[in-house]
């Protein structure tokens, strides 16, 4: 039975090797897929880390913060979430967010001085703590 004729064309047209290199280049490439992969990074924190400063407070009921600073100046409540707001010297925002219908708890604070420039939470706290008069 004779031999079928193949048809090539190229530079290597008579050269048989040439062919052989494209399916082994073709298998390298799909099995560098497979190879192994460096970690996934793990994901992050479920709930941003706690401002230093504010240990006292986030994690805690609204009580805590009540009993620290006294008075507010706006307590706005929006579905689960609510907002503590105190004033002095500072303004510190502290948000409160239930889970599972559980105490909602202390999970964010922000703080700013009154000209509306940013202010690290935990010296708001501490501000304010000093600024107010102490029972007796």
């Amino acid at each position: 039975m004779p031999a079928t004729p193949t048809i090539r064309a190229g530079p290597d047209a008579g050269n048989r090797s040439a062919y052989a290199v494209v399916p082994a280049l073709l298998a390298l490439a799909m099995l560098a897929g497979c190879a192994a992969r460096p970690p996934l990074e793990p994901p992050p924190p479920l709930s941003p880390p706690v401002p230093p400063g504010m240990e006292r407070l986030i994690g805690q009921p609204a009580e805590t913060a009540l009993q620290l600073l006294g008075p507010v100046r706006l307590d706005r409540r929006e579905g689960p979430a609510r907002q503590l707001q105190f004033a002095g010297a500072c303004i510190l925002d502290i948000f409160y967010f239930s889970r599972d219908g559980q105490t909602p708890v202390a999970t964010h604070a922000e703080a700013r001085l009154p000209s509306g420039a940013a202010s690290p939470p935990g010296d708001c706290l501490r501000a304010l703590t000093r600024d107010r008069p102490q029972r007796r």
